[in-house]
């Protein structure tokens, strides 16, 4: 079986080399000997790289750290300069080098694929003594190497589908910086080996424990998983999940901070549709348990896992992120950020970025970067939206009022805070919905949900947040066009976020497009297996409508704790399946928790809501056959009868 993996593949050409053999063959043959002999093997050794294939005027090198390959260029083509610079044109070799991050294939010893074939062609366009790169190695040098660069933007090159995305490396003063001397093994140094030879059989011990200890570490950290132990097939694109990091802080506030930082980068990570990203419900459905990374990749179908930590100590944070090829079984890149407090946005961007560059050469990063912006200035109001959502996730009325005021208090120290306001439009949804209103008016609660939403988009157009929760407050308000309209650009600014395409579905049904509501709702399901319960409601009810009875009561089979309003779409079921004893038994279920509820309580939270009326009557028809009572109006409800229960 092929085995692949990630790493950086280094492409080096002696230009016009055939030229030079037709001049003089001894003397080329001999200087390229010197060069490499001298200058291109030790800087090599010092930078971890390693020579897969000679090629008589080239190599291709591999090197572990996109960092040590660009250092390993620079000092190169620095030295060859000087090298150069007393000889005439007819004995001067200049080196090309181009340089990728890439996923190849190892075959016994020898690399292949796309990663090398787009390397070899970054190196026919580097310039004659200097350096090319594709953008995702530049990407990793983001403030780890201080060069200057000039983008070639995307060039076409022979058989690579897509154009590459090239820069070249200025050989300037920052450059000639970085260099460090060449060690060479002159005959003063081997005169000393004799005195040492006494020593090292003394340490020939000891370097057999750290070589047992290398081997010990350099193996594979787990048995890699292969597609056939996948749970759930693997993507075409690449796979990730972002696990809940772990919080290592002291505190009463302990995980909400390395939540968000978790949260951030899934954020990050959806907004490419080139990507597939697990929903956070699933990532975080893991925290303090016992499965290992190899177990949570075969159960959510991806390759990647990004796991990591966070400390917070006063005003620093230390940010420890590891990113892990489940197929092959080991860690691929890891790196440890000490930051202030005040850069924790860009901590979160740097990591999403190298990821990305990491994971995907085809992205658009010039787009990745067009898309990053501080999401707020106060560091404080980003905390107390964090514990905002994390009261309105109890789903309790206590936890609804609870964050409303943390909200309030984030909008205090930022009026701008586009997510604040996100927050707080879904604080008023719950109340208009649910009734959750602590001493606030009901009937008041819409008007303030839409304004909420409504300013949220207006503070950050970009942002999929915002237009979701504007999505959901139109629905409510029966403005169903103006629903989807929201839906579909929340989507296309996130098309992996698994929240947003099962809540669409709601305004799918009402539309009267039911077939395409299961389907967004199953994608859903797949972006977040370990999706909550009304998941499963969602699609029983729009599979009712869709006329896939039997499906439906599967799905509201798998439900872990049936919500007492859900019976109603289980009866339903059961009435179309033929089953009315049992449809009369989930309706009898009903009525124990909530004896007042009728015909008409349910008519009223369908009013308007169906683009055909008949679709819903046909609802309304299956509930009287399973035993729903007529009755009228509860005194609870408002003098209109216009309630806001859940409407499946």
């Amino acid at each position: 079986m092929e085995k692949r993996r990630l790493t950086v593949i280094l492409a080096i050409d002696a230009v016009g080399y055939s030229r030079l053999m037709e001049i003089a063959e001894t003397r080329t043959l001999s200087t390229l000997k010197s060069h490499r002999a001298e200058l291109i093997d030790p800087k090599a050794s010092q930078y971890g790289g390693q020579t897969i294939k000679l090629m008589g005027d080239g190599a291709l090198m591999e090197f572990a750290s996109a960092v040590d390959a660009v250092r390993f260029a620079v000092e190169v083509q620095l030295a060859m300069a000087k090298r150069n610079s007393a000889l005439p044109d007819d004995e001067r070799i200049d080196f090309r080098i181009g340089i990728n991050v890439g996923d190849i294939i190892d075959d016994r010893g020898d690399i292949h694929g796309d990663g090398v074939n787009i390397a070899a062609r970054i190196e026919g366009l580097a310039k004659a003594g200097g350096i090319a790169m594709h953008r995702n190695v530049h990407s990793q040098l983001r403030g780890k190497l201080d060069l200057d660069f000039e983008d070639q933007r995307d060039v076409s090159v022979k058989n690579i589908q897509q154009p590459v995305p090239v820069f070249d490396v200025s050989l300037n003063e920052k450059a000639e910086a970085l260099a460090t001397p060449v060690f060479k093994h002159d005959e003063s140094q081997r005169r000393q080996v004799t005195r040492f030879t006494a020593l090292a059989v003394g340490l020939c011990a000891v370097i057999v424990c750290v070589a047992l200890v290398w081997w010990q570490f350099s193996r594979p950290d787990f048995a890699p998983v292969g597609s056939a132990e996948m749970d759930i097939p693997l993507p075409t694109k690449p796979s990730i999940a972002v696990l809940a990091f772990n919080d290592l802080s002291q505190g009463d506030d302990k995980d909400y901070l390395s939540d968000a930082i978790s949260e951030e980068i899934i954020s990050k990570l959806s907004r490419f549709p080139e990507f597939f990203v697990i929903a956070r419900n699933s990532s975080f459905y893991y925290r303090d348990k016992s499965a290992d990374v190899r177990d949570i990749a075969g159960e959510l179908g991806v390759r990647y896992v990004l796991e990591g930590s966070q400390q917070k100590s006063g005003d620093r944070i230390r940010v420890i992120a590891t990113l892990i090829d489940a197929t092959v079984g080991y860690a691929i890149w890891t790196e440890t950020y000490d930051r202030e407090m005040d850069d924790i946005f860009a901590l979160q961007d740097d990591i999403a970025r190298t990821i990305v560059a990491t994971l995907e050469q085809n992205i658009d990063i010039a787009e990745y970067d067009r898309l990053l912006h501080r999401p707020t200035k106060s560091q404080g109001a980003y905390e107390l939206v964090y514990l905002s959502r994390a009261e309105r996730f109890k789903f309790t009325p206590e936890g609804n009022e609870n964050a409303k005021q943390l909200a309030e208090k984030a909008l205090e120290l930022d009026p701008d805070y586009a997510i604040a306001y996100f927050s707080l439009a879904w604080v008023h949804i719950n109340c208009d919905r649910w009734g959750w209103c602590a001493d606030r008016k009901q009937e008041e609660a819409l008007g303030l949900a839409l304004e909420a939403a409504r300013e949220a988009v207006g503070l950050d157009p970009d942002s999929s947040l915002a237009h979701w929760v504007l999505a959901h407050a139109y629905m409510q308000a029966n403005s169903l066009d103006q629903s989807e309209k929201e839906y579909n650009r929340a989507i296309e600014l996130n098309p992996n976020s698994a929240g947003v395409l099962a809540g669409s579905v709601e305004t799918l049904v009402y539309l009267g497009r039911v077939n395409e509501a299961v389907d967004r709702l199953t994608t859903a399901m797949r972006l977040n297996p370990h999706h909550p319960d009304w998941y499963l409601w969602t699609l029983a009810w729009a599979r009712y409508f869709a006329g896939q009875y039997e499906a439906g009561l599967e799905a509201i089979d798998q439900m872990t704790n049936m919500p007492n309003l859900a019976r109603r779409t289980q009866a339903a079921l059961y009435v179309r399946t033929g089953q009315t004893e049992k449809a009369r038994t989930s309706i009898s279920e009903l009525l124990k928790n909530q004896p007042d509820y009728t015909i008409k309580d349910q008519l009223n939270s369908l009013e308007g809501k169906f683009r055909d009326h008949n679709i819903a009557e046909r609802f309304i028809d299956d509930l009287r056959t399973a035993g729903l009572p007529e009755g009228y109006c509860s005194q609870h409800h408002h003098p209109d009868c216009k309630e806001s229960h859940n409407h499946q």
